[in-house]
């Protein structure tokens, strides 16, 4: 019996399994790369500001973060970009959050009142006000979580139109079909935006921590060894595909030259 779920099932499988094999550089890269998470929350948890005073509230922001790292690159691995960075999107909205807390601990009691006070809300974490003076590079980060908004979250013409394929079947009819898969090429595009975009995340993250406790931490796997063992990888895919170079740089905030 031929069951469509259970068939769905087994591709998801067998697509992570293939992605293990054929690109098992791009998973110890990962998994370096989360562990990065471990000296970031070590921070908040253990350390207090110049006048003594803890932020570890914004431990479970990272530790929300961390989560939807794993969701994500999990479904990445099966060729499904499109749901990797949807879940994505929670965390890179925790990590805006963080700084705009830092910004004004006051932040803190709008957020936690969204439901008393929503125009507050509104106005403190809607759009480019999402952006903080804190963090560094928050006005790419939230560019990037505006494109996902944009491309994943809404079924608009875009989203309609991705993956699907219309042509000539028998005589009399046309064939539509809507893939849930993507081919190796895109999916190694969106994994290395999605690994560029993470350490991005993470330094200012940690720039951030740095400067609010006094500390001089540096996180193992760094952005900085990262291009210099990708960039010619990633400027290659990018060279004549519009749409990698649009991966890249609106979901991976990569640019050119950034080597």
């Amino acid at each position: 019996m031929k069951i469509p779920f259970l068939e769905y099932r087994s591709v998801l499988a067998y697509n992570r399994d293939v992605f293990l094999i054929e690109h098992s550089d791009l998973l110890k890269t990962f998994i370096a790369i989360d562990n990065n998470f471990d000296a970031l929350i070590r921070l908040p948890q253990t350390c207090r500001d110049r006048d003594g005073n803890s932020y570890v509230s914004l431990a479970p922001l990272l530790l929300l973060l961390r989560r939807q790292v794993h969701s994500a690159f999990d479904v990445l691995s099966a060729d499904q970009s499109y749901q990797a960075w949807l879940l994505l999107r929670p965390g890179i909205e925790a990590a805006l959050i963080i700084g705009k807390w830092v910004d004004d601990p006051q932040n803190a009691k709008i957020w936690q009142d969204r439901e008393k006070d929503p125009g507050a809300y509104q106005k403190t974490y809607t759009g480019k006000a999402l952006r903080s003076g804190s963090l560094i590079g928050s006005e790419r980060i939230q560019a990037v979580l505006r494109t996902i908004n944009d491309r994943f979250v809404h079924a608009n013409l875009d989203y309609y139109h991705r993956h699907l394929n219309v042509g000539p079947g028998d005589p009399g009819y046309v064939n539509v079909v809507l893939s849930y898969f993507e081919d190796d090429t895109l999916q190694l595009v969106n994994v290395l935006a999605f690994l560029h975009l993470l350490l991005v995340v993470q330094e200012a993250l940690l720039v951030l921590f740095n400067q609010l406790f006094g500390t001089e931490v540096a996180l193992p796997s760094s952005l900085a060894l990262f291009r210099q063992t990708y960039s010619d990888r990633i400027e290659g895919l990018a060279h004549g595909n519009v749409e990698y170079k649009a991966v890249l740089s609106d979901l991976g905030a990569w640019s050119a030259g950034s080597a």
